[in-house]
């Protein structure tokens, strides 16, 4: 279907859906049936810094002859890092020789780690792009905004100066600057935004009076945040951006692209309605462009976005008063 092809972080999708990183991708069997579907890209499951690092400091606690000595806490990570890490570029190596679409690696940081120095071994497996997944919770008072943003942009800096490989950032959209943050990434060069992260939450289980996690996935209304960003800052950066969160039917997919993303991700509607869905939104995608004569994603990709709007502030009110002068 060459009249859904797209480019996202140099690399030619033959449509805009990418299944993002979940469940979903997390073996070669659910790659693989993901393309099968219809996917245009694939994003492996993250790896996790943070589940590294925990799985260490539970295998030291959990073992005596660890404690004598000095250095076994490092030892015991570094050993955890490599076994993950390459289990998942095992992965991502069978991943990319056996699909046809995009592999794109994942990684999960909290920090600028040792990771880093993996960056150009997924490109030497064969993957086609990294996803950097970050995401510090600025919950120290005594930290301040600047010492939050250096941390993330050292990363950044980091993972780019590591190698040319394609790198795409899955922003947080709770920046109290998010323009100013994705203009300074874009200058870093990387290749595309992706807008936006969908965190857990934690919640209380008031039987136990314990912590739980809560459900994590997207409803049909959780597009809106990722919409108006979109369409702010799609035409003014060098570097893609990537759209996801609530996107659940193919309006919602056709409004992406025409705030400008050059791709979407979605998880939360597979795995609510199946793989199927994956179909119904492209044949939507279709309709929709047979309706509007448009042949191909240049006609219309990025229309409503915020540059090329007769009144571009549409997109910059919050409209609080108009949304609730409404009859029910």
């Amino acid at each position: 279907m060459e009249r859904l092809s797209t480019t996202y972080l140099g690399l030619t999708l033959k449509n805009p859906i990418i299944i993002g990183s979940s469940p979903l991708t997390s073996s070669l069997d659910k790659l693989k049936k993901c393309e099968d579907s219809g996917a245009g890209a694939v994003v492996v499951k993250s790896i996790f810094e943070e589940q590294i690092e925990s799985d260490a400091k539970r295998m030291v606690a959990n073992s005596d002859e660890y404690l004598v000595h000095a250095d076994a806490h490092d030892f015991v990570t570094q050993s955890s890092r490599n076994y993950y890490m390459d289990a998942y570029l095992s992965l991502i190596e069978k991943a990319t020789d056996a699909l046809d679409i995009p592999v794109i690696a994942s990684i999960n940081c909290i920090s600028k780690g040792a990771w880093v120095d993996y960056v150009g071994r997924l490109a030497d497996v064969g993957a086609d792009a990294l996803e950097l997944n970050q995401f510090i919770l600025p919950s120290d008072p005594s930290i301040n905004q600047e010492h939050v943003l250096d941390s993330y942009f050292d990363v950044v800096k980091s993972a780019r100066s590591q190698s040319k490989f394609p790198l795409a950032i899955k922003m947080s959209s709770q920046f109290t600057a998010l323009a100013n943050v994705a203009k300074t990434f874009d200058r870093f060069g990387v290749d595309g935004l992706v807008f936006f992260n969908r965190f857990y939450q934690p919640d209380i289980n008031i039987k136990t009076l314990s912590i739980k996690p809560s459900v994590v996935l997207s409803g049909p209304n959780d597009y809106y945040q990722s919409l108006q960003w979109t369409a702010l800052l799609s035409a003014y950066l060098n570097c893609d951006i990537c759209a996801s969160t609530g996107i659940h039917t193919p309006d919602t997919l056709v409004k992406l692209l025409l705030s400008g993303a050059k791709a979407v991700q979605i998880c939360s509607a597979v795995m609510l309605h199946g793989h199927q869905i994956i179909k119904t939104m492209l044949d939507g995608l279709i309709t929709w462009m047979d309706e509007h004569g448009a042949e191909n994603f240049i006609d219309f990709r990025g229309k409503l976005a915020h540059k090329r709007m007769d009144d571009p502030k549409h997109w910059e009110r919050a409209q609080y008063m108009k949304s609730l002068n409404v009859e029910f």
